[in-house]
């Protein structure tokens, strides 16, 4: 990022900071854990309130970015929920809202400003039981219907689906893969709520029995926006990731520059050195991926998806092998449940797989390029 931006996106990140320094600190997010995850709506309304839920959609639409980057602006809240580990449906409500705000898709009447106000959550049904998360990966299907269409299948994985007001779900019709609008009130949704985990976030199941949907996008649109879409939701991932991967780093090496065995500062041993430059360099790999990807996203790149899998097979294992040794610098203290560094671990180890795991996005990579 240049300096400029960075001097526009500042406020935004202080804004922020204050914010999760107020409704996710160490103590508010162990004790989201300790109980069964629901999302607290006033907090989420009031997240929507400072635009967390916008910054993808166009000012003629509802929103608006700081800076005229808006996956950098966004960006720039995952890296603070990151730093964090803070709860909500960041990922899914900003992928929703940025599709049903696109010029391509069809209009869904109030559902969009809905997600902006944050009075309703959305959450994005792409996979599917015992496929994959590439979204040409679908079975689930949607049918004409008087007055609209249905649609028919089990979704799971689903992020935000306990606490969803409306589900986009992805679906294959006549014309290939499309994306339809499903309100959770209506006839035939059936949700399911799965505990994974990362305890601060909620994923469900959800099955659709011929459930009335309303059609954003199909055809060859459907599948440049369910692509693009897929894109989006790593780019955010991975920015939460890398800064997750910061600030354990941070808290890692303020700790082994306190802490002393045997009569030395620990992280005077040389192969303590070792291992934390290790891990320097691949906090620096992933915060470039993440913050080319944005960029690429920013800027229209037909690079975007092979970018997407790149940054996503990179910070996957870079992360949870970043969290794991920090737990074991750590020594005992690092293996209570009552220490942040267990969050950290299970927040990098859940987005290692959501959306793809690195094995899965390294053969996606091969396939880009024609291997």
């Amino acid at each position: 990022m240049t300096t400029e931006l960075e001097l526009d996106q500042r406020p935004l990140r202080d804004a922020a900071r204050k914010f999760l320094d107020h409704y996710a600190s160490s103590a508010q997010v162990h004790q989201i854990a300790c109980s069964t995850p629901s999302l607290d709506r006033t907090y989420w309304s009031a997240a929507a309130e400072l635009g967390w839920t916008s910054l993808l959609v166009p000012e003629n639409a509802g929103g608006g970015s700081i800076s005229g980057r808006p996956f950098a602006d966004v960006a720039v809240l995952a890296e603070e929920a990151g730093r964090h580990v803070a709860p909500g449906p960041l990922v899914p409500c900003n992928v929703v809202a940025w599709v049903l705000s696109r010029d391509d898709a069809e209009p869904t009447g109030d559902a969009l400003s809905s997600v902006l106000d944050g009075s309703a959550v959305a959450a994005w049904s792409l996979v599917e039981p015992g496929s994959g998360w590439d979204p040409d990966a679908v079975a689930v299907r949607a049918t004409r219907a008087p007055g609209g269409h249905t649609v028919t299948g089990i979704k799971t994985v689903v992020e935000a689906a306990p606490d969803a007001d409306v589900f986009l779900v992805s679906a294959r019709d006549e014309d290939g893969v499309g994306l339809y609008l499903v309100d959770r009130s209506a006839p035939g949704v059936a949700v399911t709520p799965k505990r994974g985990l990362d305890p601060t976030r909620g994923f469900g199941t959800v099955e659709f029995a011929t459930a009335p949907a309303t059609k954003v996008a199909g055809g060859d649109a459907g599948r440049r926006i369910s692509e693009s879409a897929y894109c989006a939701a790593i780019a955010i991932q991975t920015a939460e990731t890398a800064s997750l991967m910061r600030h354990v780093f941070e808290i890692t090496l303020d700790w082994v520059t306190k802490r002393y065995a045997f009569g030395r500062v620990v992280g005077s041993y040389q192969a303590i050195k070792h291992r934390l430059a290790e891990h320097y360099l691949a906090l620096e790999v992933a915060t470039g991926a993440a913050a080319g990807l944005a960029t690429a996203l920013d800027e229209g790149s037909p690079e975007a998806s092979a970018l997407a899998s790149a940054a996503k097979a990179y910070i996957g294992d870079a992360a949870v092998a970043l969290v794991q040794d920090a737990i074991q610098l750590h020594g005992g203290i690092g293996m209570t449940w009552e220490h942040d560094l267990h969050l950290y671990l299970r927040r990098a180890s859940t987005n290692r797989v959501v959306y793809g795991d690195p094995a899965a996005h390294r053969e996606r990579l091969c396939r880009l390029a024609g291997v």
